[in-house]
């Protein structure tokens, strides 16, 4: 297709907003961001399920 190339000279040049380097992927173009610095401002959620763990009990006495 045409327009689609990344070296396309039709193609404007879009730069990370926090490093500066040419930005090539749709979703990088969209937002202004490079994967790696937006994984620096986005960081992933903590998986909850992971930070738990059972817990070691005597039994209760008498019952």
């Amino acid at each position: 297709m045409p327009g689609t190339e990344p070296d396309d000279p039709t193609r404007r040049l879009v730069r990370c907003g926090m490093c500066g380097r040419p930005l090539t992927g749709t979703a990088s173009r969209r937002t202004g961001l490079g994967p790696a610095c937006d994984a620096k401002l986005h960081p992933p959620a903590p998986d909850i399920r992971t930070r738990r763990r059972e817990a070691d009990q005597d039994p209760l006495p008498g019952i």
